[in-house]
């Protein structure tokens, strides 16, 4: 409210917070700014229309679009056009696949309820019966999913990198991607794969993976959760002095592996490591 009082306490704590803040959003822009100058050229790609959904000149030979980033946001969409024929003929392919596993989903699902019934006669027990859901378009839908974009997540200054991942396969540091990726810390790559869903035993699919550490940050350490799918990566990293200097930054690819690998060959690396102090 307008003339409204402030107390002093509050009133100090605004003045610290505000332009931290303030310093905050730059540095984000700074960095966002340095990482997509530094990938336009493995992404020469139209950019998508206001949803999202197609290119915004509507041609259909670029196979890929880029979304364009909201404001703040620390993450790249690069989404398959559906407008190319390429691209039309493999997602026919995958309805298909989906679509066995719909029915055969379905069908599953008929038997059981044909057991409950016959159970619920017999002991005058109603039983729980599963249904059909987008789980069960197995492992063809969550892979055209996966081979349809590549999203390229970044993070910068924090104290430690912290990610989980649900995998058949456990991640691995690339000795051939760290002398590819000029300066790179690591390079930690997990390649698709599709295993058995623990407690469930259902087919699940992992899409591929690749992360590059730049600056002051260590070697990430990799763990398994024991009589678990799931993988830790955790590298602790030194802060900057300054709050508008950029001491450590990662790079997360998820997606089309054939797309991520290349993404990596043609970013210019070394245009990053300049922004790092």
């Amino acid at each position: 409210m307008k003339g409204a009082w402030v107390p002093g306490y509050l009133a100090a704590w605004l003045l610290v917070v505000a332009p931290l803040a303030a310093t905050a959003q730059q540095t984000t822009g700074i960095v966002m700014r340095a990482v997509r100058a530094a990938m336009a050229p493995a992404l020469p790609f139209p950019a998508t229309d206001q949803a999202g959904v197609v290119p915004a000149d509507g041609k259909t030979e670029p196979l890929w679009m880029v979304r364009p980033p909201e404001p703040g946001s620390l993450l790249i969409e690069v989404l398959a056009n559906p407008l190319n024929n390429l691209n039309q003929l493999r997602a026919e392919r995958a309805m298909a696949q989906i679509q066995e596993s719909i029915e055969s989903a379905q069908r599953r699902a008929e038997a059981q309820y044909e057991r409950a019934i016959s159970e619920a006669k017999r002991t005058g027990k109603s039983q729980e019966v599963d249904g059909v859901t987008l789980t069960d378009e197995g492992v063809a839908g969550a892979k055209i999913d996966a081979d349809s974009h590549v999203a390229i997540e970044v993070g910068f200054n924090q104290p430690s990198y912290h990610y989980t991942l649900s995998s058949g396969t456990m991640p691995n540091p690339s000795v051939q991607l760290r002398s590819l990726v000029a300066g790179a810390v690591d390079v930690v790559t997990l390649a698709s794969n599709t295993f058995k869903e623990e407690g469930t035993g259902v087919d699940r699919y992992c899409e591929g993976e690749t992360f590059v550490y730049l600056g002051r940050v260590a070697r990430p350490a990799i763990t398994k959760r024991s009589d678990s799918t799931i993988y830790e990566l955790i590298a602790e990293a030194t802060p900057p002095g300054d709050a508008a200097a950029v001491s450590s930054l990662v790079v997360r690819f998820r997606g089309n592996e054939v797309l991520i690998a290349d993404l990596l060959r043609k970013t210019d690396w070394n245009s990053l490591l300049e922004l790092l102090k």
